[in-house]
């Protein structure tokens, strides 16, 4: 059975629970995780914009492209309050490749109604290393229950979606979409996908810490 158009932004829209949350707790919560609150609110943003761009005739290329690049900034900055980089300027290195690496593929395709490919494959392959690096100090540095631990759930959760928008990448990128069946498969999928790391998203906000000192020491 195909999934409808309305039930697939439905499931993404669910992105707007955890950034709920995340704000309604805003003045409790740990500063170092204002990055993942402000990427919750842009991911549930571009979702609205994006269905009524689409509903509307239009591409959303633009869109989704400002959001990749907004993504990868505040994934790195969250990254930087964590501890996870060793040096102070890391992060902020960082961003700038990001930022310069957006604006050479934006440049290059001189159209807003294509989606940076390259530069999406490459902030998502970083990205999924950092949360693997992340991920495995969580699990060998800290005596928490897993399941309680917003870093944990957060990783994973960047693990999965990160990983899957690389491999549909690499296909688009090697022609391999031009079934439509199997590009209607892909974005099924993803949708699911979408939908479980959102789902780890909204235990996140739950569970992020009121005091520094909660967050994982060692990082």
């Amino acid at each position: 059975m195909v999934m409808n158009f309305t039930t697939h932004v439905l499931f993404s829209l669910t992105a707007g629970a955890g950034a709920l949350i995340g704000w309604i707790r805003f003045k409790k919560t740990d500063p170092a995780f204002l990055p993942f609150i402000l990427l919750l609110t842009c991911g549930f943003t571009t979702e609205l914009v994006s269905f009524f761009v689409l509903m509307n005739g239009y591409s959303n290329a633009l869109y989704y492209n400002l959001f990749a690049l907004a993504e990868a900034l505040l994934i790195t900055q969250l990254y930087q309050g964590l501890g996870l980089y060793k040096h102070t300027h890391t992060g902020r290195w960082l961003q700038v490749f990001f930022t310069l690496l957006w604006l050479t593929e934006f440049l290059y395709r001189n159209r807003t109604t294509e989606f940076l490919s390259y530069f999406i494959i490459i902030y998502s392959a970083i990205l999924v290393l950092q949360s693997i690096d992340l991920l495995h100090r969580v699990l060998f540095e800290t005596a928490q229950k897993i399941y309680t631990h917003p870093v944990f759930l957060i990783s994973m959760g960047l693990i999965v979606y990160f990983t899957y928008t690389v491999i549909v990448e690499l296909f688009w990128f090697y022609g391999l979409n031009q079934s439509s069946a199997f590009r209607i498969r892909i974005y099924e999928l993803f949708t699911y996908i979408n939908l479980f790391t959102n789902i780890l998203f909204i235990l996140a906000t739950l569970w992020i810490p009121l005091k520094r000192e909660y967050i994982l020491r060692s990082l």
